[in-house]
């Protein structure tokens, strides 16, 4: 009796299953979210006077994280439904995908994918636009999973619904067929660092080459190629490959020249479109370099995106309301947790009575439960002879000739 009250009571508080109070378990977890382990119990224990060890903070944090990543990919099932946005969708959304590698078990490197979507605002001193209301998406798995798990942000982004869609990143082969998945007719964007990196390593190889260039070259082509387009600067990479060839200086013209359409940086900066990626290379940054990339952090794969579902989750401005998720899952659990408990009881209650029972003897067995007597013969007419609608004798009155004619 004591036990059902003392569950009630749970529910009714809504305790979380860790032992700590909903407040303390879930300041844990978001410092577990942002500093290592460790630390984050020191933390804890600094602020609340809460003691918890280490493994405690890393497993409460991967248990939360394991619960944010489940309901983030069920969110992002192609066959569901889109949900109707609870925030309006701006006119004029951008999509920056990048990739930053981190270290994983045993010795190697494994990339992580991420998608930035940040909506156009007004433009700042520089007159060049900027993004804002950026959230992020993050995973670490390949290209073709990576696209349909994003659909979840992107539904809630709102991103099929906005009038214009720019889509700005490095090149990198993946990234075309992930976009082309997320929004079609999005506007491809090269990012300009990136291009001019390409520039700047073409002008490196031609002067190691023996070929003499000023020493504004570098800053005239990113000023034609910024205000001018890129036709002219392709031009002179071409001149140069030809004074200095060579396989590096082929490889890099003719990425340069396989991305023109997506160097039109006049037109982007006139239709008020940001031509770089910096809101991705922050957004690396931010949620997984700050975290992810500590000095001599190797993390198993298995923890590596419920991690990435609470960073996400914190640099999006969403702690609060995603926090609801883990507090119905913990509830679910301790439900769960306590109906097992339950079941076990009973059984091993009945495992007891069953041994108590055959350890019993017989006559006393059989006092506990009587031999049921023999059911009573039924009285009248029998069932056959209310099928055939005759009177039929027993054998008893035919022996005394009671029914003889006289």
């Amino acid at each position: 009796m004591w036990k059902r009250a003392f569950s009630r009571l749970y529910d009714e508080l809504e305790l979380p299953t860790s032992g700590l109070t909903p407040h303390a378990h879930q300041g844990l977890v978001l410092l577990g979210t942002l500093v290592p382990f460790a630390k984050a119990a020191q933390h804890l224990h600094t602020l609340l006077n809460v003691q918890v060890s280490t493994s405690t903070t890393r497993r409460l944090t991967e248990q939360a994280g394991a619960c944010l990543q489940h309901w983030q990919d069920q969110q992002a099932q192609p066959l569901r439904e889109a949900p109707a946005s609870e925030e309006e969708t701006p006119a004029r959304l951008v999509l920056a995908t990048d990739g930053v590698l981190i270290a994983v078990r045993p010795r190697e490197w494994a990339e992580v994918k991420m998608t930035t979507i940040g909506a156009v605002g007004q433009p700042r001193k520089q007159g060049e636009p900027h993004c804002e209301q950026l959230s992020y998406f993050a995973r670490l798995s390949d290209a073709a999973t990576f696209g349909d798990l994003a659909s979840g942000e992107i539904k809630r982004r709102g991103v099929a619904q906005a009038q214009e869609v720019a889509a700005i990143n490095d090149g990198a082969e993946w990234i075309p067929a992930c976009v082309q998945s997320q929004r079609a007719d999005a506007l491809r964007i090269l990012d300009f660092a990136h291009a001019a990196a390409y520039v700047s390593d073409i002008g490196t190889l031609a002067q190691q080459a023996g070929v003499e260039l000023a020493p504004t070259w570098l800053a005239e082509q990113w000023h034609t190629r910024k205000w001018e387009g890129p036709r002219a600067v392709l031009a002179e990479v071409e001149r140069l490959s030809v004074l200095a060839p060579s396989s590096a200086m082929a490889e890099k013209v003719a990425y340069l020249r396989k991305r023109e359409g997506q160097m039109q940086y006049p037109q982007y900066l006139a239709d008020g479109w940001p031509i770089g990626s910096g809101m991705a290379e922050s957004g690396n940054k931010l949620v997984v370099q700050a975290r992810l990339k500590g000095a001599g952090m190797h993390w198993e794969r298995t923890q590596v995106n419920p991690m990435l579902a609470l960073r996400t989750t914190l640099s999006s401005d969403r702690w609060t309301q995603d926090w609801q998720v883990v507090r119905a899952d913990s509830r679910t659990r301790r439900l769960q947790r306590f109906r097992t408990r339950s079941q076990m009881a009973r059984d091993k209650a009945v495992r007891r009575l069953q041994e108590t029972f055959f350890r019993l003897p017989l006559p006393l067995l059989l006092a506990f439960f009587p031999t049921p007597p023999p059911p009573k013969a039924a009285k009248g007419r029998t069932e056959g002879q209310k099928r055939w609608g005759r009177q039929t004798f027993s054998p008893r009155a035919i022996q005394e000739g009671r029914f003889a004619k006289k």
